[in-house]
């Protein structure tokens, strides 16, 4: 009898990201070669790479080549820049006040929507930078970056309806914790659940709000539909395997358990491709996905 495989979602940069075809392939098949079932595309989550729609299809075929499905999507919000201030125009910014520039940023989430439909995935990972720093010296600036914020928002909600994509807003380390819970609750208030959720980084928020980090991200269990799975030691986003770090698993797992979240789980790390190392990762996962199956 054919041995039933535990689904699980790894991250396709686990080893770091190459733009050579044979390494990003390469990557595939050891992540299936490890166990996992699905992937989470993380390559290009930064900046401003359009893929092209023969590049989606080569990365399906790959993936229906190694027996995999995908999870979910990393999007990126456009080129690199200092993410504290609202100082000069970066390209293909969602949030820019730069009308060109600002549709230029909803044409990238709108590329790789694309890609998430065509890989089979039903959400995007998505970062909001709010400019926290330029809106302590100039509290006027913050209705313009929200306006900004809501019209590309508005643009884009028609389009991932249709193509049964949501976009899920991560928490991170880099922004206080108040004005991201700020973001949360507009945008929630604001759009639908089918349309705007959230993501959950575990590494991330046990950075910020280290053991109340389930609780706090637990108010919002009702918008969670996104996880990235990853440990640390409260101080570095070091993206290690569960139980090498601080992070309290069992209480995260009940957060997970008792949301909007459906399976499989997905882990973000950053470790060697050695078959001890993803054999480990692969363990740590299916010992999660035990609690999180236990809380369900």
């Amino acid at each position: 009898m054919e041995k039933i495989r535990q689904e699980l979602a790894l991250n396709t940069d686990f080893a770091g990201e190459s733009t050579q075809l044979e390494r990003i392939k390469a990557s595939l098949e050891r992540i299936a070669r490890a166990g996992f079932t699905h992937i989470h595309w993380c390559h290009e989550w930064d900046r401003e790479y359009m893929y092209s729609s023969y590049e989606m299809q080569q990365i399906r075929e790959w993936m229906e080549e190694y027996g995999l499905q995908s999870k979910a999507l990393h999007s990126t919000k456009g080129s690199a820049r200092n993410v504290e201030v609202r100082e000069g125009h970066y390209r293909k910014d969602y949030t820019s006040n730069w009308e060109y520039n600002r549709r230029a940023g909803v044409e990238l989430i709108r590329n790789r929507v694309d890609l998430a439909a065509a890989l089979g995935a039903s959400e995007i990972v998505l970062h909001l930078y709010v400019p926290y720093l330029t809106i302590e010296r100039e509290p006027e600036t913050k209705e313009d970056f929200y306006g900004c914020v809501y019209k590309s928002l508005d643009e884009l909600m028609p389009y991932c309806l249709e193509k049964k994509v949501r976009i899920c807003i991560e928490n991170l380390f880099d922004v206080p914790d108040k004005y991201m819970l700020e973001a949360w609750d507009r945008l929630f208030a604001r759009y639908p659940k089918e349309f705007l959720g959230l993501c959950y980084d575990t590494g991330h928020a046990n950075m910020v709000w280290r053991e109340s980090a389930p609780e706090i991200v637990g108010r919002y269990a009702d918008r969670l539909y996104a996880v990235h799975i990853h440990d640390n030691n409260g101080a570095m986003d070091s993206h290690w395997i569960p139980g090498d770090g601080s992070i309290e698993w069992e209480k995260v797992m009940d957060v997970i358990a008792h949301s909007a979240y459906e399976g499989p789980l997905l882990l973000e790390l950053v470790c060697k491709d050695d078959e001890q190392t993803m054999k480990r990762a692969y363990e740590a996962g299916c010992r999660l996905d035990a609690l999180y199956k236990k809380g369900r």
